[in-house]
């Protein structure tokens, strides 16, 4: 196990730009989760309302293309997982295949109620909070909906420092709308509202807790007699992490400090990893696949300090990958820009106001690289890797070589090692 003094003092220098990383969204109010869910039986459906912005191709390559959208709905629930031993409630959002479906985009918005509310066929739009009572709908999910058969994947995804688990709402819906079931906790002491209220962790704290708190998702989402265990897949887990979250998701499979290694965990990715303070030993030991994404103006956690060195050091992890996307920031992969303007609601208490407007400032305005297509570059490599390296579908390789960057409207570099 990792020295303790070697990593308190690399996350003791990390510390400030991991708390400077102002990510997203406040934590929301979980919805009432019934004992068990009844799983529809699985089958071919159309393609999800979520938007694709990739390259047009045809025939059977089309429906391969990553930033495509799959050919489940995607359904959506928040739950609370609470660690005894450790004291911790985690509240949950829970992205899920299923064959409800919004309506049409054309017909949605006249369909809806004011707010997002139930459509004309009786189905509720997921809603998102950035705040307590301050949300949006999505335009994909459905609240509640019941789940297909399976057997499914599980994701689990660990938020920024100072962030939340909706903040990258819009991947986990089109993981799901692929056949994914994505769990994604907010950890207590490093959500938005945490630090706003002055009630954050410390982080060398949290560099344990966190993976601990993924450890118990997986516990509570494969346990039998749990609500979605009867349509996972015990053996497919991946664990996909931004910023803070990065750093957890490399570490996952290895352990850190109080943290036990999860042997459960097959596939790792960092988007824009604080990867900086683990050390060349503990990387060594990762032997599961492993993609990084990071962007050139990243001063948070720049490529060179944290991707760059983390790939290099990744020497017993197969099919590692790294993409360095030109002009992103930290947090243009993430759903901050489509967030930002909730911060309008008076509702909103000020500590969350400041830090979505100052991130919004650093990332969504011009010269720097477009969010959205940010965005899509994050789906594409992480849909793409997954695919390939948890479902093993060897049809998505060539969607990982540098040639297939020549496909999106962002300059990137790709690299990779057997």
């Amino acid at each position: 196990m990792l020295g303790v003094a070697v990593v308190r003092q690399r996350v003791a220098r990390s510390a400030g730009l991991l708390v400077a990383a102002v990510l997203v969204t406040a934590g929301g109010q979980p919805a009432t989760v019934p004992t068990s869910l009844t799983p529809t039986t699985s089958a071919t459906a159309p393609a999800t309302d979520l938007p694709s912005s990739g390259p047009a191709a045809a025939g059977a390559d089309a429906a391969l293309e990553p930033d495509r959208p799959g050919g489940h709905g995607v359904g959506f629930r928040t739950v609370t997982i609470t660690d005894d031993a450790r004291h911790r409630a985690l509240v949950t959002s829970i992205w899920y295949p299923t064959r409800s479906r919004l309506p049409a985009p054309s017909t949605a918005d006249a369909a809806r109620a004011p707010g997002g509310g139930p459509t004309g066929d009786g189905i509720t739009p997921a809603r998102y909070e950035i705040a307590p009572e301050v949300s949006y709908p999505s335009r994909v999910a459905v609240a509640a909906a019941p789940p297909e058969a399976g057997p499914f994947p599980l994701v689990v995804f660990s938020h920024g420092s100072a962030g939340s688990r909706l903040q990258f709402a819009s991947l986990a819906e089109a993981l799901a709308s692929r056949g994914y079931v994505v769990a994604a906790p907010d950890h207590p002491g490093d959500t938005m509202a945490d630090v706003a209220a002055g009630h954050a962790e410390p982080l060398f704290a949290l560099a344990s807790d966190r993976p601990m708190d993924v450890s118990a998702v997986l516990d509570w989402m494969l346990c039998p007699g749990r609500p979605f265990a009867p349509i996972l897949s015990a053996g497919k887990v991946a664990v996909v992490g931004f910023s803070f979250g990065g750093l957890t998701a490399v570490a996952s499979s290895v352990g850190l400090l109080r943290a036990p290694p999860d042997p459960r965990v097959r596939v790792s990715v960092g988007i824009s990893p604080a990867s900086g303070p683990l050390p060349a030993s503990l990387l060594g030991r990762v032997r599961i696949p492993t993609l990084l994404i990071a962007g050139t103006a990243d001063g948070v956690t720049p490529p060179g300090t944290n991707s760059d060195r983390t790939f290099r050091d990744l020497t017993s992890s197969p099919g590692r990958a790294e993409v360095v996307v030109t002009g992103a920031t930290h947090n243009s992969f993430s759903d901050l820009c489509d967030q930002v303007y909730l911060t309008a609601d008076g509702r909103v208490p000020a500590g969350i106001r400041l830090r979505m407007q100052l991130g919004a400032l650093l990332t969504c305005l011009p010269p720097l690289a477009d969010a959205a297509l940010a965005q899509q570059v994050a789906r594409w490599y992480t849909v793409a890797y997954l695919e390939r390296h948890l479902r093993g579908d060897t049809r998505y390789d060539r969607f990982l070589t540098p040639a297939a960057a020549d496909a999106l409207a962002l300059p990137l570099k790709v690299r990779s090692a057997a």
